[in-house]
């Protein structure tokens, strides 16, 4: 009896065993020690509207689990860092890294390390291929032909000497591999125009042949290479300034119609969610611009996101109080925070250095600045260089002799005032009122004639 008891126990104990070893595990591990860091937001995401924010502690040191659907590529945000990564349900991966330093400093280990350090090794000749545009563009066709060629070559030869690759993972980063190559051709005719000084320049037949021949629709490229995406999005926009030309309509409606042309479902819903997510945190109707979008798009993941973006800017309407900013240090001296400006209207400037758009609104807000002086108003400009480049902060204004109080945050983008006002790109220009609220969180930039009408019926 006793023989039985102990048999039927341990039948027990081992169909537990068995039950739990076969549950489903839908998450991934994501953990990593980031060194020279302040700490910030570590970005997850993919096109199929998968995103997931996690926060570094100013130790560099993060943990946490992504709960994804599907197995495969991942982009990786964290300040100046940018990287892909292969997760699959069940994996654990870990990274190390420099934020001070470029995309060479980092280093995978744990699942699929080999492969996620070749996409390291492949991110990292792209970027010296770009650093060097000397060497990269401003050469003949035939040289450069021989360039891309052996560019791919080496990343093929770097990929198959990788062991245990999934099937899959391994021809999709062929054909991506191919894309790489193509998408620094349709680049060459206008980085050569532009090193060599000849405006006129227009590349042979021969040479474009095969970019001619690029077919657009294809889903499975599209949402795995991001070289292949790219140059979706780039046929998208010439198709858009095509219709704005041609059909004198506003850029926002042509693009609109490029979009509704795209014939493959995937790729039109992933185009509408990436051009949503830029423009509804700028928008000037919210409203329609949701609506627009819940009309085209028939991805029910992405309709999801972009109603929960909908409902979080909400906090940025008019008459909401303003996020904060504190002790950003000063131009001038010593640090400012917000609430040392209140009493009067503040019209925020969120810049770089770095910034073409940004640079080109310098004069007009020097004009404004001119205009509005000793008036119920303070100008005020927040770059979002880094620390490390501060010095080119202070010569900038030194030497366009910038006015205003002018203001570095603490950690680049990495800021909770970048976040919180959900800025996706520069400049931008805020407006709030003596009591620190929002009266616009878009405002017209200097360069529109707009702007002194709306100071205008503030009586500013």
């Amino acid at each position: 009896m006793g023989k039985l008891k102990f048999i039927t126990i341990a039948f027990s104990i081992a169909m537990l065993w068995a039950c739990k070893k076969e549950t489903p595990v839908n998450y991934a591990l994501f953990s990593g020690n980031i060194s020279n860091t302040k700490g910030g937001e570590l970005k997850v995401s993919s096109l199929n509207g998968f995103s997931k924010t996690i926060n570094v502690k100013d130790t560099g040191i993060f943990s946490d689990t992504l709960f994804i659907e599907e197995n495969g590529v991942y982009n990786v945000r964290f300040g100046n860092l940018r990287f892909a990564a292969y997760v699959t349900q069940g994996a654990n991966i870990n990274i190390e890294a420099n934020e001070k330093e470029n995309i060479k400093s980092l280093k995978f280990s744990g699942d699929y390390a080999d492969l996620n350090n070749y996409f390291i090794y492949k991110e990292s000749k792209n970027l010296d291929f770009i650093m060097d545009r000397e060497g990269s563009y401003n050469v003949d066709e035939s040289t450069f032909e021989t360039k891309v060629l052996n560019f791919q070559k080496d990343l093929e030869n770097r990929l198959t000497s990788l062991k245990d690759i999934p099937e899959n993972i391994n021809e999709n980063e062929l054909r991506a591999i191919n894309y790489g190559r193509l998408a620094k051709k349709s680049e060459y005719e206008k980085m050569y125009g532009y090193l060599s000084e000849n405006k006129d320049f227009k590349a042979s037949e021969t040479f474009k042949k095969e970019l001619n021949e690029i077919s657009f629709d294809n889903a499975e490229d599209y949402l795995y290479s991001s070289d292949y995406q790219a140059m979706v999005s780039a046929n998208i926009r010439k198709k858009a300034f095509d219709y704005y030309q041609k059909d004198s309509i506003p850029y926002s409606d042509a693009s609109a119609k490029a979009v509704s042309e795209i014939s493959n479902p995937i790729i039109k819903n992933a185009e509408l969610y990436k051009a949503i997510l830029m423009r509804l945190p700028m928008s000037k109707d919210k409203d329609k611009d949701l609506q627009d979008f819940l009309n085209a798009s028939t991805s029910q993941k992405h309709i999801k996101k972009i109603k929960e973006l909908y409902e979080s800017l909400k906090v940025l309407d008019k008459g909401q109080p303003s996020p904060k900013f504190h002790n950003y240090e000063n131009y001038a001296g010593g640090t400012t925070s917000l609430d040392d400006l209140k009493g009067k209207y503040v019209y925020i400037d969120v810049w770089a250095t770095w910034c073409g758009p940004c640079k080109y609104e310098i004069p007009f807000l020097k004009k404004i600045e001119e205009q509005y002086q000793g008036k119920n108003i303070h100008f005020v400009s927040i770059s979002t260089d880094k620390q490390k480049d501060k010095d080119k902060w202070k010569a900038m204004i030194a030497d366009k002799e910038m006015g205003g109080i002018q203001l570095i945050t603490d950690n680049d983008f990495n800021t909770s005032f970048v976040s919180d006002y959900k800025i996706m790109g520069i400049p931008q220009f805020i407006l709030l009122d003596p009591n620190g609220n929002i009266v616009q969180a878009n405002a017209p930039r200097p360069s529109d004639e707009k702007l002194v009408e709306l100071f205008n019926s503030l009586n500013i």
